[in-house]
Order: C-alpha cells, then sequence, then structure tokens
C-alpha cells in the first residue's frame, strides 16, 4: 500500500525536476553569483510544489489550482530576474524589468477576481510564456551583436536561455491548440496528447538547465573570480 501511494508521487515531471535540482546543488553549491545559486532554492521550490500538487489531487481529491498560482508569482519572479541578470552586461536598464513586473501583477489579480479565485490563471501564464519567448529571442539578438567571442557549446547562459525557449514555446503552442488536441484527447497509456507534450517539454528543460550548471561549473573552476 505504501510502495503504491510512493508510487503516486514518481511520475516524469517530477523525476526530471528532482534531477535538475540535484544538478543544481552539486554544480551550483559554491556558486558565488547570487542569480545562479538561486536556482538551488527556486528548483527545491518547483519539486515541493509539484509533490504538493500531486498530494492534493489525489490523497485530498480537491482542486490544487491554488497552489500552482502561488507558484506561477516565483516562477516569473526568478525568471525575469534571471533574464535581467543576463541582459545587465549589455546596460539593461532595470526600469523594463519593473514595468513587466507591475503589467504581470495587473495581469494576474485580474485574472484571479474573474475567476473568483476558483482556477488556474492560465490566462496570465500564457501572457508570460509569451513574453519569455522574447525574452530568449532578444538574448540571442544580443549575443550575435557581441563582440565577445564564447563559444556557445560551453556557454551556461545559452543553454539556460535555449532550454527556456524550447519549454515556453511549445507551452504557448500547446495551449493556443488546446481545443484541436483536446479532440484526440486519450493515446497510448491512456494518457493525453497535451501531457505526453508537456513531459517531453519538461525533460528538454531540465536537460538543457542541468548542462547549464555543468557549463557555469567549469567556467567557476576555469576563472575563480567568476561572479
Amino acid at each position: 500500500m505504501i510502495l503504491n501511494n510512493l508510487k503516486i508521487f514518481v511520475t516524469v515531471n517530477t523525476a526530471s525536476e528532482f534531477l535538475c535540482f540535484l544538478a543544481a546543488l552539486i554544480f551550483l553549491y559554491r556558486e558565488k553569483s547570487v542569480a545562479w545559486k538561486l536556482f538551488i532554492p527556486f528548483l527545491l521550490l518547483t519539486c515541493c510544489t509539484e509533490l504538493a500538487g500531486i498530494y492534493i489531487r489525489e490523497f485530498m481529491a480537491v482542486s490544487n489550482y491554488g497552489i500552482y498560482n502561488v507558484y506561477v508569482l516565483f516562477e516569473c519572479g526568478f525568471t525575469s530576474y534571471f533574464f535581467f541578470y543576463l541582459y545587465k552586461s549589455y546596460h539593461y536598464k532595470i526600469k523594463w524589468l519593473y514595468i513587466w513586473v507591475a503589467i504581470f501583477m495587473v495581469m494576474y489579480v485580474t485574472d484571479l477576481l474573474y475567476h473568483d479565485f476558483s482556477r488556474f490563471v492560465s490566462t496570465t501564464a500564457s501572457v508570460m510564456s509569451v513574453v519569455f519567448v522574447l525574452a530568449s529571442l532578444y538574448f540571442y539578438f544580443l549575443k550575435l551583436k557581441d563582440e565577445h567571442f564564447e563559444p556557445l557549446t560551453f556557454s551556461a547562459p545559452f543553454w539556460w536561455v535555449s532550454g527556456t525557449l524550447f519549454f515556453y514555446f511549445g507551452s504557448t503552442a500547446c495551449n493556443n491548440f488546446l481545443d484541436y488536441l483536446a479532440l484526440y484527447e486519450r493515446i497510448t497509456f491512456s494518457r493525453s496528447i497535451r501531457y505526453v507534450i508537456f513531459n517531453i517539454l519538461d525533460i528538454i528543460l531540465y536537460i538543457f538547465w542541468s548542462y547549464a550548471f555543468i557549463c557555469r561549473y567549469r567556467q567557476r573552476k576555469s576563472s575563480p573570480l567568476l561572479g
């Protein structure tokens, strides 16, 4: 009985999140940069949120929208801050970060009130995904203009942004075609196409992020003053 209950918590999402958290813990533990080191608590929060969401859904038999609505705040805050950290070397002004966060909070509160706090803030999450896709593309644009050569194979920011772009672009496309995917709700192993797509996106995201942590570790070892 206990073993069966534990199996409920072991999914593609939870496994990939936990492995990425371990990678962050191993490779970023001695990191000097606050932005990079924040991945450790953020990924721990991600793991805890996923496990709590499963527990609420499976054992309490109630909606788990609430916990994911709270998590979206941390997801937006951390990801936005990390993009700003990557942009800083290109003289990016912090006022744009403040403006985006203010717009996000207005959408978030409006979304909650519109649905009487009873549903996931899907509209806000969709807009956030589009913004992060554009932010990723903007990073590529800055890289192309950058005269400083950096081999992308071992570039931690490049791999983090690439994973982020894949995930948010894929999730945006999936959400936009949600009605179409609903026509083919059940496929192999009684899982929806949307469920399978998001599992694939999760795997890509966390593999890319884990490799970014390894690259960051290599950079820090080769340059002890890196911060």
